[in-house]
């Protein structure tokens, strides 16, 4: 196994970006949500080479090891809707705190209003977006949970969804 600083080293010669994104993320909440998106696709970067697909999932584990604290595991779902839900799945493996927050959110009110706020930037332009086929699994969840708690659904009151009476 590579030491912290080979595998530091070995992303530096493609992606020094990458790096010095790394370093400023260690020790932090955000890191391994940053190597899940980069490994993804989603941080807006090619596609990386094997090698350096290898040094950050490596970083990430010697991070959880180092950090555990800050180690977010998809959530695991004994039973219910969720647990054969291939939508759910594609996006708690991807982004396990989402997961574990759809899943504790699943069959509420609170539900609605989680994905509504992460499928519409309320960052004022900051926020990254999603890849698309995580943005259709949110899209297709938030669906289902409108058709099995109808009395959730929820009631967006802009201007374009008001009726004009006159």
């Amino acid at each position: 196994m590579s030491s912290k600083n080979d595998l530091f080293r070995s992303i530096n010669t493609r992606s020094p970006d990458i790096v010095e994104r790394l370093i400023t993320l260690w020790g932090g909440p955000d890191l391994g949500a940053y190597i899940s998106d980069t490994l993804a696709g989603a941080n807006g970067k090619p596609e990386l080479r094997e090698d350096i697909r290898l040094a950050l999932s490596s970083l990430k584990a010697e991070h959880d090891r180092e950090f555990p604290q800050f180690c977010v595991r998809p959530a695991t779902v004994d039973g219910g809707i969720l647990a054969e839900n291939a939508e759910f799945m594609l996006v708690n493996s991807r982004f396990p705190r989402i997961g574990q927050r759809i899943l504790a959110t699943w069959g509420h009110s609170t539900f609605c209003d989680y994905v509504n706020e992460l499928l519409n930037d309320k960052r004022e332009g900051r926020r990254q977006g999603f890849p698309e086929d995580i943005m259709l699994a949110l899209f297709r969840l938030m669906q289902q949970h409108d058709k099995e708690f109808p009395q959730f659904v929820l009631k967006i009151t802009d201007i374009w969804t008001l009726t004009n009476k006159t």
